[in-house]
């Protein structure tokens, strides 16, 4: 019984003084009337983490969020895997540095291209680099790849 009770009164003492040092409304960050001088050290607790920036041609509001999927991949990325012809048109495959594959439908997004059409042989995307669209060809087999 006096243990318990010896307990119970170290443990509001020990919360007394955590109360005592830090007063009531103390935001976080703001320095305590500690005396502790950090001498040029960094403070362990602030992340070294840089915020991320928004995205370019993100619309105005849009909450910033890396790219994922097909929009995040760069067309010197990507190779051309598997062509399908469906009732509604041709389909492609592409693999990213990743190894991972995705489906290409015509008029969908790269990073940095758009796809303009899909053949037998290949895919052409339109490719804006200075301000001017170029048109390349990937196709199936890689050593064929030309751009016009």
């Amino acid at each position: 019984m006096k243990v318990v009770l010896f307990t119970g009164a170290l443990v509001l003492a020990a919360s007394s003084a955590f109360a005592q040092q830090i007063p009531v409304g103390t935001r976080v960050g703001d320095v305590p009337a500690s005396g502790y001088d950090s001498a040029g050290r960094r403070d362990p607790f602030v992340t070294l983490i840089a915020p991320k920036r928004a995205v370019t041609g993100a619309p105005v509001g849009a909450a910033a969020r890396p790219r994922t999927g097909l929009s995040s991949l760069a067309l010197a990325d990507v190779a051309v895997t598997g062509l399908t012809k469906t009732g509604k048109g041709m389909l492609a495959i592409l693999q990213g540095p990743d190894k991972q594959s995705f489906v290409l439908h015509v008029k969908d997004q790269l990073f940095d291209a758009t796809v303009k059409g899909i053949d037998s042989q290949g895919v052409v995307f339109v490719q804006t680099l200075d301000g001017r669209p170029q048109e390349v060809r990937k196709t199936l087999r890689a050593a064929a790849e030309v751009i016009r």
